[in-house]
């Protein structure tokens, strides 16, 4: 036998094993058995799947109204996280600033200043002392804080849009334009009011030890300026006792409770006073959701 004869008929009529397994991959060994799919599977113009423009556009639209439906309720929870750490922050720089003041110049009722409480028909020179009183209540907090800048009652300052501007209660009512006396802070929140209604830290707003020795009051503008300067929503309200700053609404006050002054059925300009405690102790804002919330009762929502 010649060499021709040993390749089955010589090299121009040598014959491939068809789907036999031969070493190499071939379009038989992957599972083509056809002449017609061995076409294809080598075919350029191979036909592929795909969406068209208008499956396209109605996925794009779905995605676009989910968006649209659950955004705003992630973005409001994200900013109830955002004002409930400014203001459990904010509490611990006013009870720091408070303790560090007491230190230094002894209990409120030793700080020598005059009642902001005003008669119907008050004579200038008490109106000179109120606003001296508030004053050095101010300069009492002022050196243990991240100041600024400060507005003292009486001065300009008072009508900047650093300071001025309206503020509402918890239901919307407007409650007044408001800019002084304050003390902004480092981080833009503002310090404001220093309303101290006793001298002698005698005002009774509850049983417990530290609302049988209230002096005043204060409010805090976690945001500053910006909107929508409403109290229980960025502004609170605190007060400054014989023993340390509380803020509003705790179970223990009686005069500003939190169901009576956190509640958005109830509309008047002092809404939004008890919500501090509520924002600071079970950390979050519910009651801007449901109206069925108490210290003793339920603590959240029904989610």
């Amino acid at each position: 036998m010649n060499r021709g004869q040993s390749l089955g008929g010589g090299a121009r009529g040598f014959i491939p094993l068809k789907g036999k397994d031969v070493g190499v991959e071939s379009p038989t060994y992957r599972g083509i058995i056809s002449e017609v799919e061995v076409g294809r599977a080598f075919s350029p113009t191979k036909s592929k799947i795909a969406f068209t423009l208008a499956e396209v556009l109605i996925t794009l639209g779905i995605i676009g109204v989910v968006a649209a439906m659950t955004m705003p309720t992630l973005v409001g929870k994200y900013q109830e996280k955002v004002t409930i750490s400014k203001l459990k922050k904010m509490n611990t720089v006013l009870n720091q600033a408070f303790q560090m003041a007491v230190k230094d110049h002894g209990t409120p009722d030793l700080w020598g200043y005059s009642s902001s409480v005003l008669g119907d028909n008050p004579t200038d020179e008490e109106k000179e002392q109120a606003a001296k009183g508030k004053n050095i209540v101010i300069d009492k907090f002022a050196p243990y804080l991240k100041t600024v800048s400060i507005c003292y009652q009486g001065t300009e300052c008072r009508n900047t849009s650093k300071y001025i501007r309206t503020r509402y209660s918890l239901d919307g009512t407007e409650f007044s334009r408001w800019g002084h006396p304050a003390i902004i802070l480092a981080d833009g929140a503002i310090i404001q009011d220093f309303y101290m209604s006793s001298p002698s830290c005698t005002v009774s707003a509850g049983d417990s030890r530290q609302y049988r020795s209230v002096c005043g009051e204060i409010f805090v503008d976690i945001n500053g300026v910006a909107p929508p300067n409403a109290t229980g929503k960025d502004v609170f309200w605190f007060r400054i006792t014989k023993y340390g700053v509380y803020p509003g609404g705790d179970g223990d006050d009686t005069l500003r409770s939190f169901d009576d002054y956190c509640n958005i059925t109830k509309p008047n300009n002092l809404n939004g006073y008890g919500c501090a405690a509520w924002v600071i102790y079970n950390e979050n804002m519910d009651y801007l959701k449901c109206t069925d919330l108490s210290w003793n009762g339920k603590l959240k929502c029904s989610r």
